[in-house]
């Protein structure tokens, strides 16, 4: 479970316990050093980053090539494929950013899309690699439409397990539930 860093910031304790060790439950948490990253200059979510340190929790912190921003805007070009890469910018196109979809060229497009945070297509590069390379369920928890948009494409264009849920409609136990579900029923 890939962590926004709405949640961290919006949700400290669904973050609890989403990293607190539940041996009943077969999921990792997962904090990228981007998320961090972006805590930090927003000055938001350092109480909860200090307690998940301090305590022994299940889950992770994980060290990426995109905790900058050049690395960031470089994320994308990791994606598995071109087709990936672009029904990712399709989405984001239309759904956060209508007059870029409308631009004359290519370059206007880019300079539409450089405007944005760089942290959310960092976070759908990892998820979907994750996903793709270790053929395992991702779950973004994340109350951003474009990332759930994208989730929802990548899913049913190249039927990657890759889930994102707004930590503010469910809980741990209800987000594992509704993903296996759906994973239980792609598979039949």
């Amino acid at each position: 479970m890939f962590l926004d860093t709405n949640v961290l910031i919006d949700a400290e304790d669904f973050v609890e316990g989403l990293f607190r060790k539940q041996d009943f439950l077969n999921f990792q948490g997962v904090l990228c050093d981007f998320i961090e990253g972006e805590a930090r200059n927003l000055h938001k979510g350092q109480e909860i980053l200090e307690k998940l340190k301090l305590r022994e929790f299940s889950g992770y912190f994980f060290a990426t090539p995109y905790n900058s921003k050049e690395g960031s805007g470089k994320s994308l070009e990791d994606l598995p494929s071109e087709e990936m890469k672009e029904a990712v910018l399709v989405e984001y196109d239309r759904k956060l950013d209508p007059s870029g979809m409308h631009a004359t060229s290519k370059d206007a497009k880019n300079a539409a899309r450089s405007k944005s945070r760089f942290t959310d297509f960092s976070l759908m590069t990892v998820a979907t690699l994750a996903a793709y390379k270790r053929k395992k369920q991702s779950v973004i928890i994340s109350r951003d439409r474009w990332i759930k948009l994208s989730c929802k494409a990548l899913e049913e264009k190249f039927q990657l397990p890759l889930y994102c849920y707004d930590q503010w409609n469910f809980s741990v136990e209800e987000i594992l539930a509704r993903s296996r579900k759906e994973l239980v029923s792609k598979k039949r």
